[in-house]
């Protein structure tokens, strides 16, 4: 109670009030909807309790706690369970909506795709920085790991047909694994083939004791053809378009297999050029299969990817 600075008798209150909060929350959170509208609901469920705490405070004068969550959970959780006070909740706040106005007008005014997405990324380092500097290292980390389990689950939501819980499940699952698929390729042991299987079994057998049968096999579905999911949901591929797209694929990962391992003797640059050549003539190849709009998309975010592999690939 020491960050809305409340005595024993209105702190006995506002746990009642957090008790009934907590129920009607956790009630949302088993509900099998959509993402969009559980963050809607969820914003009117904390909105409605600001308003009770208001009362319960000062006869509804003044919003403190409101004015600490912003009808948000994550701030709600950080708030009170790192003990931040509510000038550096007011702080994070600002930089976290001022960001995502930069973030929503770059969407809209940028055409280029790559240009958008780098120049996002570089927004994103420099307002997690931000928030490390207002909540310290340590709290910071802490609200960023939890941040993203929260995109998860909602992501989750849309992906598997789960529950908001069933999604934060899964994404607290598959971020403990793809921390431990990224040591295994950091350390590359002689046997990280079945290491990686290894991961694999467990991270299946860890979704299936978490969630209901019938989300397990959703997220197996999705996870054993995560393209084809990808090109049909965010780029409107149908399956004669996807298979053409897999062709397309399979002659440039050839092609790909060709620079990294038979022409180790190149020099990095003349590799690197070989494989952006090589992404240049899939990617037109596989224009045809995409609307205008699509396209724009997909090959912004293909190249960048593209980059980023090429550099672990080459080091250039």
């Amino acid at each position: 109670m020491k960050t809305y600075k409340l005595d024993s008798k209105k702190a006995d209150v506002y746990e009642q009030i957090l008790s009934s909060l907590k129920q009607e929350n956790e009630q949302l959170k088993n509900r099998r909807i959509s993402s969009d509208r559980f963050k809607d609901e969820q914003k009117k469920i904390y909105k409605k309790y600001g308003e009770i705490i208001s009362q319960a405070f000062s006869k509804g004068k003044y919003r403190p706690w409101s004015s600490c969550t912003q009808e948000l959970e994550r701030y709600h959780v950080l708030s009170e369970t790192k003990f931040i006070p509510i000038e550096k909740m007011r702080s994070l706040y600002k930089v976290e909506h001022e960001w995502k106005k930069t973030r929503d007008q770059l969407w809209k005014g940028m055409s280029d795709e790559l240009e958008k997405l780098k120049k996002i990324e570089e927004l994103l380092a420099e307002l997690n920085k931000h928030i490390l500097e207002i909540l310290g290292t340590d709290n910071g980390n802490w609200y960023l790991s939890y941040k993203m389990l929260i995109y998860g689950a909602l992501d989750n939501m849309g992906k598997y047909g789960a529950t908001y819980n069933e999604g934060y499940l899964i994404a607290q699952i598959e971020s403990n694994y793809s921390r431990q698929r990224k040591q295994i390729w950091n350390d590359r042991p002689k046997n990280r083939h079945d290491k990686l299987q290894e991961i694999e079994a467990n991270e299946l057998k860890d979704i299936k004791q978490a969630v209901p049968a019938q989300i397990a096999e959703k997220w197996l579905s999705v996870n054993n053809s995560l393209l084809e999911y990808t090109l049909a949901k965010r780029y409107g591929l149908n399956k004669t378009q996807i298979n053409q797209y897999k062709n397309a694929y399979n002659s440039y990962a050839i092609e790909e297999y060709k620079v990294i391992n038979d022409q180790k003797g190149l020099p990095t640059s003349e590799r690197a050029d070989k494989l952006r050549e090589a992404n240049d003539i899939f990617c037109e190849r596989v224009r045809p299969l995409f609307k205008t709009s699509s396209y724009k998309k997909w090959k912004g975010k293909r190249v960048y990817d593209f980059e980023q592999r090429v550099e672990q690939k080459t080091g250039k």
